[in-house]
């Protein structure tokens, strides 16, 4: 069994990467009571914290296979000790850590300064120096355009119900963020799960607040 770690979902919740659902149920439900705060004391809120993250994770399946990507994916910049011809290092992954300062509805996000409308295509997130070194995960709500199914199966665009003639229908979408530890100004962040039928994909550019 692996040994818990902050910067691994599956060593968090202390089971192999290979884990079916029932594994991680039985897992989840044994650390839950362990460190759920009611029992543990408020000490034990971080470490609920980080489990929960990690179970929301990897309960889900298009978020496991979007995180395992992730696991998977090689930092290509080369270490400044490296030999030449060295194997790139893999860059850590994001701690199963909530950053609720960066979460929540996007509206609320833009009107406390947290989030900017700064460029076309992106949301700029201002994250603080702590945020950026540690890492984490951030769940962002806001609403998008997605092209209206009906449309796809009719040529009388003026006849759909379900847009109006539109062409496209408003949804709310919930995009999961991974930040690694160690962003910086100007890196891109993808959410972990593309919603289908997005008009205009959603993306983020992180902006450390000692830049503004």
């Amino acid at each position: 069994m692996t040994s818990r770690g902050d910067d691994d979902f599956y060593a968090l919740l202390g089971v192999e990467d290979r884990a079916d659902v029932a594994e991680l149920r039985r897992a989840w439900k044994h650390l839950a009571l362990e460190f759920h705060p009611d029992r543990a004391g408020d000490d034990a809120t971080a470490a609920f914290q980080r489990l929960s993250a990690a179970y929301a994770v990897l309960s889900d399946p298009v978020a496991r296979a979007a995180y395992d990507r992730r696991r998977r994916r090689k930092d290509p910049s080369p270490r400044p000790d490296a030999a030449p011809g060295a194997p790139p290092r893999a860059r850590r992954p994001a701690p199963a850590v909530m950053l609720t300062r960066l979460s929540g509805p996007l509206a609320s996000l833009l009107a406390c300064g947290v989030a900017r409308f700064e460029e076309p295509g992106f949301i700029t997130l201002v994250l603080r120096g702590t945020e950026a070194a540690q890492g984490g995960m951030a769940t962002i709500s806001l609403p998008v355009d997605l092209w209206c199914p009906d449309c796809a199966a009719s040529d009388r665009l003026e006849s759909c119900a379900r847009c109006g003639g539109k062409s496209t229908v408003p949804e709310l979408f919930s995009a999961w963020l991974s930040v690694p530890p160690g962003v910086t100004s100007g890196e891109v962040l993808v959410p972990s799960v593309e919603l289908p039928g997005t008009v205009s994909p959603v993306r983020f550019r992180v902006r450390l607040s000692s830049d503004t």
